[in-house]
């Protein structure tokens, strides 16, 4: 029988060579964006039951709080308030730190408004955050001055209106009045989200989530606003001094164009 113990090793040559590498990195072009479409897929779907949880959080609140809704900063002594989201941590509805940034949050990153000032009062407790209040349905000018009157049973149309937005600042509410819109507070792009393919999520009333263009929350109907300064409902008939239009097209003008992609 004959050995091969002598016999010659065929190494590569240089085209084969050549050749595999061409394949392993047609592969690799092939693979890495279907990788990060997952990738980007599951961070999508971790920021949507971030707001999931924070709607549950906040309707557990008000389940025990005689459907209150929590407001957006709540006084601490004689000089100090924390936020919604530090209150709801403080009392046990929300306790996971991970529930409050969204993983696609863009650099710089979440912010909170801890030693914030303002009105004569420091914030002396919130949590960094992608999510924000609708600050047009529980935002209060003076903090604490007393009892929030807002509870979940005024609102009209809680699958139409807005109570949780991503923010892409450090306030804990937004609100979309011009200087706002116009990106008064801070840098382009501005404070609302925009980074799930140009949209930003948005958690309403009734526990549902929904992915929408910024533009979008403002016509043909808007969401941010309640009750009866929207445009008909079939179901609870308004009075013609009730009914007024209440889209935003001046928005369009005003905004960055990051979001009008």
């Amino acid at each position: 029988m004959a050995s091969h113990a002598n016999t010659p090793r065929r190494a590569f040559t240089m085209i084969e060579m050549v050749v595999v590498i061409a394949i392993i990195l047609v592969l690799f072009a092939i693979g890495t964006p279907i990788i990060l479409q997952a990738r980007n897929a599951a961070r999508e779907a971790q920021s949507l039951s971030n707001v999931r949880q924070i709607l549950v959080g906040i309707n557990a609140f008000s389940a025990s709080n005689g459907s209150r809704l929590p407001e957006n900063r709540v006084k601490e002594g004689a000089s100090e308030y924390i936020t919604w989201r530090q209150l709801l941590i403080d009392q046990g509805y929300l306790d996971d730190s991970k529930v409050w940034c969204c993983p696609l949050h863009p650099d710089p990153g979440p912010r909170s408004e801890l030693g914030f000032q303002g009105g004569g009062l420091r914030c002396v407790g919130d949590v960094a955050s992608s999510y924000a209040l609708n600050g047009h349905l529980l935002w209060r000018g003076k903090v604490g001055d007393d009892d929030a009157k807002i509870v979940d049973t005024i609102i009209d149309r809680p699958t139409h209106t807005i109570l949780i937005a991503q923010t892409n600042r450090a306030f804990c509410h937004l609100r979309v009045s011009p200087p706002m819109v116009a990106n008064y507070y801070g840098d382009t792009p501005g404070p609302y989200g925009y980074w799930h393919n140009g949209r930003g999520l948005y958690g309403f009333q009734d526990g549902h989530v929904e992915l929408l263009k910024f533009l979008d929350t403002g016509s043909p109907d808007c969401r941010w606003h309640n009750r009866k300064d929207l445009t008909p409902d079939p179901f609870v008939p308004q009075t013609p001094g009730e009914v007024r239009p209440h889209d935003h097209p001046d928005r369009e003008f005003l905004v960055p164009d990051i979001y009008k992609r």
